[in-house]
């Protein structure tokens, strides 16, 4: 057993040197996103949980090793995006923890940490995949459990953990065969690895040998928030591998998707006007900008943090709602059904558990129902809801936007009608399967998913969370979505259509529609949703 002259600033550099390797691999990591949709962002939510991690001990001066672990966790644990990042924090968490305030660093204590991390971990998912994140940390830890320790060096320790996570995470497709025939290895076991090669101080961009290669990205220090930057550019004969190129140059967390005509823009950047400036000087008309600064953002969620005793005390109704929603129509859904408060989300841009912090804190009721309206958002709006006291929060895991919808329909039929908390719940749960939801893209590669191939640029059916259809044309593709259900058994089908497409073209779809499929009404409604031109409600 051998102790270290490992103290909180030595360790304070290293979680750096991991946070900006894995800053300069976002887009390679959101490239191995299993479906090939236009807002695969398993890098940008780790990016944004390590950065709030990162912030949380930037003016911390204490050598403490355990104290600057526990101050990193914690605030990996307020800023968890999406399940790749709360994961992550809970592994960050439980390896704080299994250090319990030592003051010294051995190799025996390192090894102990990680095992705690691994077994948070896997108890912070009721159901935990093998072949996923979770495999690459509790494989990396057993190799740490193997070692005879003696004289080692910390970094003889993490060359043997990394060469373990290596080995794990490009053996994760023999474990989940969504990966191998994606061609793919796990998403987030890439971001676990890329955080502890950065650790060990690597610097080249990140492969995999079964790894889409992925350009690189700017990398941005922690000390800088930025402005969270969001357009469309619209025209004909638009670049969009060269506008993803260029605007990779101009900042970070980017995602540039679209087609020819249109192409949505995310970008963080420390200048706002410069990607905007790029966007205009290209020719592209410019659409649905929306500038956010991130820094300001932050304090105004800790300057909210007001006691939640008086919360409560002021608190003018029982129980009220916190959804999430991308698009303004669909945020305006939300509020026409009394939801109390509707955090923006979407593509690139998962809230944090701390937003959902935020928002209950500001919520004036004693109770509150929290939809996360993403099923990459449940365990964030999870964690969030567990860290509240003693206000009570609890979460209705809906997993797409329109399960949302019609779980505050299901909530105003049980506030009209005096249910209690626990009944007005378990209507709102039942509600989301009460209808099914199909989502429209456009796949952001070329790859084959089961039996189904997918080229770059086609419409892509979701059905209930599955892949269910590809096609080069819209309407070909909402067909197949539609096949797939009992539609004899249905009535209704609202389709809301998004940013970029016009009522004109939604009541062409709808009249495609009609005459293949007999019996089914159907409405339209402006959702504004960005990168799913469709979201469709069938019931």
């Amino acid at each position: 057993m051998t102790s270290h002259s490992i103290g909180g600033r030595a360790l304070k550099r290293l979680f750096r040197a991991g946070f900006n390797h894995l800053s300069r691999n976002v887009e390679l990591i959101n490239r191995l996103n299993v479906f090939p949709v236009p807002d695969g962002d398993t890098g940008i939510n780790i990016f944004h949980t390590l950065q709030r991690a990162c912030r949380e001990i930037e003016d911390t001066e204490s050598d403490d090793f355990s104290l600057i672990a526990e101050g990193f966790a914690r605030g990996a644990l307020m800023g968890a995006r999406g399940n790749s990042g709360t994961i992550l924090s809970q592994l960050l968490k439980g390896f704080a923890d299994g250090l319990d305030k030592a003051p010294h660093l051995t190799d025996e204590l390192f090894a102990r940490a990680c095992q705690a991390a691994v077994e948070r971990g896997y108890a912070s998912v009721s159901e935990p995949t093998e072949g996923t994140m979770l495999t690459v940390a509790r494989e990396a830890s057993a190799a740490l459990q193997q070692r005879e320790f003696e004289s080692s060096s910390l970094r003889e320790i993490l060359e043997t953990l990394i060469a373990a996570a290596d080995a794990s995470l490009n053996n994760t497709p023999q474990l989940l065969p969504i990966l191998k025939d994606a061609g793919v290895v796990d998403a987030g076991g890439m971001g676990l690895v890329c955080f502890l090669r950065g650790m060990r101080g690597d610097r080249s961009p990140l492969q995999a040998s079964t790894a889409p290669i992925g350009g690189k990205i700017a990398a941005a220090g922690a000390e800088s928030f930025g402005y969270d930057v969001q357009f469309l550019m619209i025209g004909e004969d638009l670049d969009l591998m060269q506008t993803r190129r260029d605007l990779e140059q101009l900042g970070w967390s980017v995602i540039v998707v679209g087609d020819e005509e249109t192409i949505k823009v995310h970008i963080h950047v420390d200048n706002p006007a410069v990607p905007i400036d790029y966007a205009i000087q290209s020719g592209a008309t410019l659409d649905d900008v929306v500038v956010e600064n991130m820094a300001l953002q932050v304090r105004q969620s800790l300057a909210g943090a007001i006691s939640l005793q008086d919360r409560r005390a002021a608190a003018s109704v029982d129980v009220t709602v916190i959804a999430v929603a991308d698009g303004d129509g669909l945020r305006a859904v939300f509020h026409d059904l009394n939801c109390g408060a509707v955090i923006r989300g979407g593509a690139g841009r998962n809230p944090s558990a701390e937003d959902f912090i935020a928002a209950i804190q500001r919520a004036p009721a004693e109770r509150v129902i929290i939809l996360p309206n993403n099923r990459n958002v449940i365990l964030a709006a999870r964690q969030a809801a567990d860290m509240i006291q003693p206000m009570l929060a609890r979460v209705v895991p809906t997993e797409t936007v329109l399960q949302g919808i019609n779980a505050m329909l299901a909530f105003g039929d049980a506030t009209d009608s005096g249910a209690d908390f626990e009944s007005t719940i378990a209507q709102m749960s039942a509600a989301r399967g009460e209808i099914h939801s199909i989502e429209i893209t456009c796949a952001s590669r070329k790859t084959r998913f089961r039996d189904l191939e997918i080229n770059e640029n086609d419409f892509i059916a979701i059905v209930d969370g599955a892949i269910r259809s590809a096609s080069a044309d819209v309407a070909g593709a909402t067909l197949d979505a539609f096949a797939v259900l009992h539609v004899a058994s249905l009535e209704l089908a609202t389709i809301y259509y998004g940013a970029g497409v016009s009522k004109f073209e939604t009541n062409q779809l709808i009249r495609r529609l009609t005459k293949s499929i007999e019996g089914l009404e159907f409405e339209a409604i402006y959702g504004g949703q960005s990168l799913y031109p469709f979201l469709i409600s069938v019931e």
